[in-house]
């Protein structure tokens, strides 16, 4: 018994290990993404930084608290979390679970002032302007 409940904790925290790896790299080539298509005022799409499957890409802004992103996924997530003032919280979902999520500084590429909050695979697609400024949906460029 001593056995099996050490090899599951072992377990979850590789899980929770792997997870983690998993968001730095996103992190990281979303970073770079940004960075790249700012430096000629470019769009992108978010499937060019993501290497698993999902449905739906959900922005959270600063000051959502955890309940309010419940609702608005319409699934009980019991990761949800209140989002601090220079952060986004980014949700991708498919088949109604959350895949993975990423607390995204503003400073890396500000998702905050996207009048939109999901969007499907086809629809995430973000225009990063040379001036630095707050990342716009390319529907919403000028």
């Amino acid at each position: 018994m001593i056995a099996v409940t050490m090899w599951l904790a072992c377990s979850v925290t590789m899980s929770g290990c792997g997870k983690g790896k998993e968001r730095a790299a996103l992190a990281t080539k979303l970073e770079q993404r940004i960075q790249a298509a700012s430096a000629t005022g470019g769009d992108f799409l978010l499937t060019e930084v993501t290497d698993f499957d999902w449905d739906t890409f959900h922005i959270f802004t600063p000051y959502v608290g955890a309940e309010e992103v419940r609702k608005w996924l319409g699934i009980d997530w019991s990761s949800a979390r209140d989002v601090p003032e220079m952060e986004c919280l980014l949700v991708f979902v498919k088949g109604g679970e959350v895949v993975m999520d990423l607390d995204f500084s503003r400073t890396k590429g500000d998702f905050s002032s996207i009048r939109k909050s999901r969007f499907t695979r086809e629809e995430a697609r973000f225009t990063a302007p040379k001036d630095g400024k707050a990342l716009t949906h390319a529907s919403d460029s000028p």
